[in-house]
């Protein structure tokens, strides 16, 4: 594989078979099966694409801009992406990945002046860094669900503010657009989630929801949406996506319950929640409060933007 990495071709999002990606996803992407399914980056990333390597294997790849602006970016909604292998072994380690990435730079990839992915590895040595790459670490916090034993390693913040309360109810529902206004009146502006951004999550929304590749659970409170979030089924783990809550439901720990329902649920025993990522300190207690643990991935970016262009675009 490591040889095979040494050259590669650009596959425009036609050339890519729907079917014998998505059997490759099944079969060799773990933890990030979820996100690479090309319907998943259909909705988030329209004309993706996919670098592949002399040996078969394949990575997916959004081109943005053209000519000197051309960049190839993480998606939105992504949290990490993962190397496709023809027969699901040998996967290359993200540092691999950037040093071809870093020579297809040079030609398939026709000098870009922006290389950014995610992977769900923890950074490398310095010593192991490719030259020109800056690595960010990033952290996710993930937690094994155990239905019998959910709130062992709860905080007592956590249990105090699931104490019982008349008149709630847990739903699970497919209204991805009452879930979605919710989602945008409360939480995409301190996000500072574009127009174009939240056309992407309402697109993706709606595949998730249509093809049952994932469930939105909702708390609800005399017939009104108090909080809800997303959880994507991805490899052995639910990834927890998109949560929201409304000014009521942040008052009486709305979310604090709905995860705790969450956990207890028989269906989801032996997988794993992965709470995504943050690097905001109240959502890691949050996390934690749960009992989930820390767990590295990390950011590569190979940045050659001229400095106007980075100080106009954030990523």
């Amino acid at each position: 594989m490591v040889d095979g990495l040494g050259r590669q071709e650009l596959l425009s999002r036609t050339q890519v078979d729907d079917a014998e990606w998505n059997a490759c996803v099944a079969a060799c992407c773990g933890g990030s099966a979820g996100y690479m399914h090309t319907a998943y980056l259909d909705a988030v990333a329209p004309g993706w694409g996919a670098l592949q390597f002399a040996d078969g294997g394949r990575f997916p790849i959004w081109p943005r801009g053209w000519g000197p602006l051309q960049q190839y970016r993480q998606p939105w909604f992504v949290q990490h992406l993962s190397v496709l292998t023809p027969d699901g072994m040998n996967k290359p380690s993200a540092g691999i990945l950037a040093h071809s990435m870093a020579n297809a730079r040079l030609g398939v990839l026709k000098g870009a002046c922006l290389l950014e992915f995610q992977v769900d590895e923890a950074p490398p040595d310095a010593r192991q860094m490719p030259d020109g790459w800056q690595v960010i670490a990033r952290t996710t916090y993930r937690l094994l669900i155990d239905p019998e034993s959910a709130r062992a390693g709860y905080s007592a913040h956590h249990r105090r503010l699931i104490r019982p309360m008349d008149g709630l109810q847990f739903v699970q529902s497919n209204d991805s657009e009452s879930f979605l206004r919710l989602f945008v009146s409360q939480v995409a502006g301190k996000a500072r989630l574009s127009a174009q951004q939240i056309r992407a999550l309402s697109r993706l929304l709606k595949v998730l929801l249509g093809n049952q590749n994932a469930a939105l659970w909702t708390l609800m409170g005399d017939r009104e949406l108090l909080c809800g979030c997303v959880l994507l089924r991805s490899g052995d783990r639910l990834v927890y996506q998109f949560a929201g809550s409304s000014r009521a439901a942040l008052h009486m720990g709305g979310m604090h319950r709905l995860v705790d329902h969450i956990l207890h649920r028989p269906e989801y025993g032996g997988l794993t929640l992965d709470f995504e990522g943050s690097d905001l300190p109240g959502l890691q207690r949050f996390y934690a409060g749960f009992g989930a643990r820390p767990h590295p991935y990390s950011r590569w970016l190979l940045d050659a933007r001229h400095p106007i262009l980075k100080h106009l675009q954030r990523i």
